[in-house]
């Protein structure tokens, strides 16, 4: 299941950069 592991894998660098960029706002 590569595709599962890409799709979090994606979704994590997501989640990830979200939270920098609300983390630099602050």
């Amino acid at each position: 299941m590569w595709y599962f592991a890409w799709i979090l894998g994606t979704l994590l660098a997501c989640a990830f950069g979200v939270i920098t960029a609300l983390a630099l706002e602050h």
